[in-house]
């Protein structure tokens, strides 16, 4: 490195450009775009700072619960504290961390790659969903104001193609008192955007083998004022859930993260209280892998097969092709139903 800094610049350059690597400067905007996983343009709500940190009573409860509990889905191979300390996420839980990928990329690009991916969903946006969705950028979220269309993060987005593809298949924003059982619901991303779009759920159970996850759940269902119909529902209250208590299950990119074993006790789950549909968007397009605790990938169909779901339909995130490869997402939206 000491050799490097004598050499000219121009010399440096010509160096670097033969290994790959091309200088451009950038200016302090761009440095710190780039180096902050949160976007702090937005204060925080008054007690985020109280509530939200990794020393609090709640927080302490839920981790001490799920310690006592002996099941498959509390051996985590991506959730686990030694692949992230997740208690650095708060309170700016909603920036680029875990739960919601929002950048990788210079804020030119991103932005651009955002904007595809807005007009592919605005192609199929029957209900005006891009206008009844809302984004304050509250918690660290990343987002874009686009002139003549609106402010946007990846949180909405999502969320939007989520519940449309719903609502093709299911008839979603037509059927007032649908009952959701939403696994690995991380923060309670799409709670909030379900009761904001209208689609009216009579409940929306929020479950995650996390501590941090079920512990804000819990504090961002409440911020959005949505509870009821939204609930926390901790690990140790799924036993006394009942058959017929719910119409959908739901797990975005949460299998996919999971060991094979916990996959298996989730779909157990799922057979025992009979949910007649499971939409699951898996992280390597239409492969259903999960993650062993050795690193290595497993096929889970067959697990899916032997809980009685099959697959009914599937539609890429991405509709259109040339956007898919712009954007570089090939994720797949599936729906599975419960046979017999």
């Amino acid at each position: 490195m000491s050799a490097l800094r004598k050499l000219p610049r121009r010399a440096l350059r010509a160096f670097l450009r033969r290994h790959g690597y091309r200088v451009e400067r950038l200016d302090d905007e761009e440095w710190r775009y780039l180096e902050t996983w949160e976007d702090p343009s937005e204060p925080l709500p008054a007690d985020a700072a109280e509530r939200l940190r990794p020393d609090h009573p709640r927080l302490r409860q839920i981790e001490s619960l799920y310690a006592g509990l002996d099941l498959p889905v509390l051996r985590h191979t991506r959730w686990s504290s030694k692949w992230f300390d997740f208690s650095t996420v708060l309170p700016y839980f909603r920036g680029d961390t875990p739960y919601v990928w929002h950048y990788r990329e210079r804020r030119l690009t991103t932005q651009l790659k955002y904007f595809i991916y807005l007009n592919d969903i605005r192609a199929r946006d029957r209900h005006g969903l891009l206008q009844r969705l809302r984004e304050d950028g509250a918690f660290g979220c990343w987002s874009f104001d686009f002139p003549g269309y609106g402010r946007y993060s990846r949180d909405l987005l999502d969320s939007a193609n989520e519940i449309d593809f719903l609502d093709r298949h299911v008839g979603l924003l037509e059927r007032p008192g649908i009952r959701v059982l939403d696994i690995g619901a991380g923060y309670g991303r799409l709670a909030h955007r379900f009761c904001e779009s209208g689609v009216r759920p009579a409940d929306y159970a929020c479950c995650d083998a996390v501590p941090i996850s079920s512990f804000l759940s819990e504090y961002y269902l409440g911020f959005r004022g949505i509870c009821p119909p939204a609930r926390t529902v901790l690990l140790d209250q799924v036993g006394a859930l009942q058959p017929g208590q719910f119409d959908l299950a739901i797990n975005v990119h949460s299998f996919s993260e999971c060991a094979s074993g916990a996959i298996a006790w989730w779909l157990e789950q799922l057979r025992r209280l009979r949910v007649p549909q499971l939409f699951l968007i898996p992280n390597e397009g239409l492969q259903l892998l999960s993650t062993e605790m050795d690193g290595s990938r497993g096929d889970f169909s067959a697990l899916l097969a032997a809980a009685g779901y099959r697959l009914k339909t599937s539609s890429p995130v991405i509709a259109d092709a040339a956007a898919r490869e712009l954007v570089g997402v090939h994720d797949h939206m599936m729906l599975f139903q419960l046979q017999g």
